[in-house]
């Protein structure tokens, strides 16, 4: 092989290993279901979450992906077809999920000694009622009072066997403001929602929250997860590991701590 020859080979290897580096490198993307909703933890306008402060829920989640070598697409969709996107393999993970036996099933959780890992997760929270003002079921943190058992409840919710539990009717529903107008209009008994989610629909609708009030205290307190499908699991254990465990190193930061200030500083 001649001179020019030499160069040629060594710089077409060049080019093939810098290649090789680029693609070891290249972030794993993770596709991840949620629903839409427009608070200080997420921040969604015409179903797609904003690029420009999503909400201090978005940046942990996509930063913690990215300390560990991924990035994360979002998507939209009412949650009970997030869950089955997540099912058919056609998404890799949602978020924020509760632990059960049936998701577990096709679905993966960050987990400690056999059990759900809740020092992994991605909040803590909780799901309240909410009732007529004038009126409307009494709770005293045992025991429901009504003389109409019907709830409205998010559609494929994990509150729903609580709220069975407590001898109520549920009704399903896709969306949180609609519930809160169907108690407003006397159409079911209550709502069950997600607190935080709840408190942030009435604070941006005095008209609501002139007829809609929450029943103390909560009838059911829940960790969310990052849960992640059987495939991607298996595809990039490491990745997801690492994922769950850099979500709890970062929500332990003081500058974690001061993020979540200034979006609740903000407001929606």
């Amino acid at each position: 092989m001649g001179v020019l020859g030499q160069r040629w080979w060594f710089a077409g290897a060049l080019i093939f290993l810098a290649g090789l580096a680029q693609a070891e490198t290249a972030p794993v993307r993770m596709v991840l279901m949620t629903t839409a909703k427009h608070t200080p933890e997420l921040r969604v306008v015409d179903r797609s979450v904003v690029a420009n402060r999503p909400g201090y829920q978005a940046e942990l989640v996509s930063d913690a992906a990215k300390r560990c070598g991924a990035e994360v697409e979002y998507q939209i969709a009412p949650w009970q077809r997030a869950l089955l996107l997540v099912k058919n393999g056609d998404a890799d993970g949602a978020f924020s999920s509760s632990y059960d036996e049936e998701r577990a099933a096709y679905a993966v959780y960050p987990m400690a000694d056999g059990k759900p890992d809740f020092t992994r997760a991605l909040k803590g929270y909780s799901y309240s009622l909410y009732v007529h003002r004038d009126g409307g079921p009494t709770w005293d943190g045992n025991v429901i009072t009504a003389a109409n058992r019907t709830v409205a409840v998010e559609r494929g919710s994990s509150a729903i066997p609580r709220i069975t539990e407590l001898d109520l009717s549920p009704v399903e529903n896709a969306d949180n403001a609609t519930m809160l107008r169907m108690v407003a209009g006397k159409r079911v008994g209550a709502a069950a929602i997600i607190t935080s989610f709840a408190d942030a629909i009435l604070a941006e609708a005095p008209d609501l929250a002139a007829t809609v009030v929450k029943r103390e205290p909560p009838i059911e307190s829940k960790f969310g997860y990052v849960m992640l499908s059987k495939p991607f699991y298996a595809r990039h254990k490491g990745v997801a590991e690492c994922f769950w465990t850099m979500i709890r190193d970062i929500r332990a930061t003081p500058q974690y701590v001061e993020l979540v200030r200034s979006y609740l500083a903000e407001g929606p």
